[in-house]
């Protein structure tokens, strides 16, 4: 992850560019995410702005805040384990691929990767053989990561 200035200036600048703000509280909700290096729940995100702030932030306002960063790319939602991660990308200038996470299921760090878009379009060739019809093309494999594996 690029660093946590870097991001939040990028992430700025972006809005500022689309016609949007990255109000206070965006930026404290991102700014926790990206120091947290993992992916924290909903609630977890609210404990822990609630702790460096004299003004408590309802869980409402975390997931609709949650919901704008999604929008904007600057946040993913890990469906299988219903948590939110800081976007590796955010201060990049180039178009995000459909993110694709591995999840260490000792340590529970997420990685966020890059993957081709023939490995995509195979997993929805194969879908489709089977007459099913993905939703969300979001890969979420887990494992162990270097540090933890044996």
């Amino acid at each position: 992850m690029t660093d946590f200035k870097e991001a939040i200036e990028s992430a700025e600048r972006k809005c500022s560019q689309r016609g949007i703000k990255l109000t206070r509280r965006r930026r404290e909700v991102l700014t926790t995410l990206l120091e947290a290096n993992r992916a924290l729940s909903a609630y977890e995100l609210v404990n822990l702005c609630n702790e460096s702030s004299n003004e408590p932030m309802p869980a409402m306002s975390v997931y609709r805040i949650l919901e704008f960063l999604r929008a904007e790319q600057f946040v993913h939602k890990l469906e299988t384990a219903n948590k939110y991660i800081a976007c590796k990308h955010i201060a990049c200038e180039h178009e995000h691929k459909q993110p694709q996470f591995l999840i260490c299921n000792d340590c529970h760090k997420v990685q966020e990767l890059d993957t081709a878009v023939e490995a995509l379009s195979s997993v929805e060739t194969a879908a489709s053989m089977l007459n099913f019809k993905l939703l969300n093309p979001q890969l979420e494999v887990s494992g162990s990561c270097g540090l933890c594996k044996t």
